[in-house]
């Protein structure tokens, strides 16, 4: 955190005169952020964020970045926690309180959160739309943001089951657009169903996973981790045409004729983020600071597992098993032998570390907080 590094200047290229520490530069990011937002107070788009194919003119604001901006907050909330850097928690819960705020004043759309507000105002991804009504990405990162409140990100989960999932995974946006709005931009050059135009686009599929299990809700998370699965494709590979042992970008939505036809091989994140999905959110085993979090939603039908995990050197073997005698919200961990206090297995300098981990149902981080 403390390596120096040069800032990179547009036009000029390395500044080797101005040189900060890593963490220095992560809190200038967060800082421009902050301080380049549109007159709803939200982040601008510029070009385009995570949706390369939505082009707004002016000032237009992005409910993804914002959101990105609230994770990443959360995630240097932590790290300056860690090194005990009081001011600066209390500055980043400020901005995340902040953003926050404005997030839910004027992007709640009544059922579900809008996705964009133009430079007019406008808004894009509302019920008051008659195309792009609605767009995943605004309903499952408001939950991962920690922007929702439990009972906005109960009924965003809810919209997006209702209007965005199909039996091959959930779509990007609904409805699609149809013909060319220079307003919008590349999005509507697609045909209705066809990539970021009402197409399943996977990479934003485990993100709902994501948050389904914020909400403690492991049903509902493999449903859509087993929707997008390629080696459950195999007994329709006259429909899908990919292959069944990686993720395809994209399969064409259910406003398509072709619906079911995958294409574009390897190109997206969706592997590692349903590696994430279903090892740290689904099984619960993800890393902290000061050791393993073991926090899992399993499915109903899922009554034990094993895992192996590799951390820091060290191997860790977690059993995690369901125990009737165990209330709705406790979890009993034994580890190397010894009861464990709270859900972090503490760092072992070499070897195995064993866990039996015993569980009734684990309750998502938003199913302790009042609506």
């Amino acid at each position: 955190l403390e390596e120096p590094l040069p800032f990179y200047r547009p036009g000029y290229g390395l500044d080797l005169e101005d040189q900060q520490p890593v963490i220095e530069h992560l809190r200038r990011a967060l800082h421009y952020t902050q301080t380049n937002c549109g007159k709803h107070g939200l982040p601008l788009l510029g070009f385009a964020d995570w949706n390369d194919a939505v082009n707004l003119p002016g000032r237009a604001e992005s409910m993804f970045v914002a959101c990105l901006y609230g994770r990443a907050l959360l995630e240097m909330i932590e790290l300056y926690e860690f090194i005990a850097d009081e001011d600066q928690v209390a500055t980043l819960r400020e901005w995340h309180e902040t953003m926050k705020t404005r997030f839910n004043q004027h992007c709640w759309d009544g059922e579900w959160y809008i996705r964009y507000l133009t430079e007019e105002g406008e808004a894009i991804g509302s019920s008051r739309n008659e195309t792009g009504r609605i767009y995943t990405n605004a309903q499952s990162w408001p939950v991962l943001a920690g922007f929702a409140t439990p009972e906005r990100a109960r009924l965003a989960l809810e919209a997006v089951r209702q209007h965005l999932n199909t039996k091959y995974g959930i779509k990007l946006s609904t409805p699609g657009y149809n013909g060319f709005d220079p307003k919008k931009g590349g999005v509507t050059t697609y045909p209705p169903g066809a990539k970021e135009n009402g197409g399943i686009f996977l990479h934003a599929n485990p993100w709902v996973m994501i948050a389904e299990t914020m909400l403690g809700r492991g049903n509902e998370a493999l449903r859509y981790y087993q929707q997008i699965n390629p080696a459950f494709r195999n007994d329709m590979i006259e429909i899908y045409e990919c292959e069944p042992y990686c993720y395809a970008q994209n399969i064409l939505g259910d406003e398509h004729p072709q619906f079911g036809l995958a294409r574009n091989s390897w190109l997206s994140g969706t592997a590692s983020w349903c590696y994430q999905a279903m090892t740290q959110f689904i099984l619960g085993v993800r890393p902290t600071y000061h050791g393993l979090m073991v926090d899992p939603v399993l499915p109903d039908a899922w009554n034990d597992v094993e895992i192996r995990r590799r951390f820091r050197g060290c191997e860790y073997l977690i059993r995690i098993e369901r125990d009737p005698e165990l209330s709705d919200q406790d979890i009993s961990i034994i580890f190397n032998g010894q009861p464990l206090n709270g859900r972090i297995l503490p760092l072992i300098e070499k070897g195995m570390g064993n866990a039996i981990v015993q569980i009734a149902h684990i309750p998502g981080e938003y199913e302790n907080v009042n609506a």
